[in-house]
């Protein structure tokens, strides 16, 4: 059986997928911390947010900019209240048209099923030079 954390994420994850905000924001408390690493002049999704409607605002930039083209997710687990859920997931950036494969680590702290922190360990800077249209100077991994 899995945690009730892990479940929190789980419907996350799910929520995400479908890219409905509503259901997606259903699963952060009042209070919850979005964290996405980067510049936010630059990346507009990036940066940091506390409450609903700051974390809507980096969701709207985000699906607006980010086509999903695969998205893979290893084997989540709990530690000390805290869900960690790394993957792969390769993506298209607008209006630039590149493509960025990357892996990352996201991870939440949950309590009474409500996602209370999120934050994102990712290659802010291939996404930043992939979104704005530059070359990337290294292969992925």
């Amino acid at each position: 059986m899995i945690s009730e954390a892990i479940a929190t994420v789980e419907a996350y994850f799910e929520a995400f997928g479908t890219r409905d905000m509503e259901r997606v924001l259903s699963h952060f408390a009042p209070e919850a911390t979005w964290t996405i690493p980067g510049d936010q002049a630059l990346t507009p999704w990036a940066g940091s947010r506390t409450g609903p409607e700051e974390i809507r605002q980096s969701l709207t930039a985000f699906f607006a900019a980010v086509e999903p083209l695969s998205f893979e997710l290893g084997t989540v687990v709990e530690a000390d209240g805290r869900v960690f859920a790394p993957g792969r997931y390769t993506s298209r950036f607008h209006p630039s048209g590149q493509v960025l494969e990357s892996e990352m680590i996201l991870r939440f702290t949950v309590a009474d099923g409500m996602i209370n922190d999120y934050r994102v360990f990712e290659d802010s800077l291939g996404i930043t030079r992939t979104y704005l249209g530059e070359p990337l100077t290294t292969t992925p991994p």
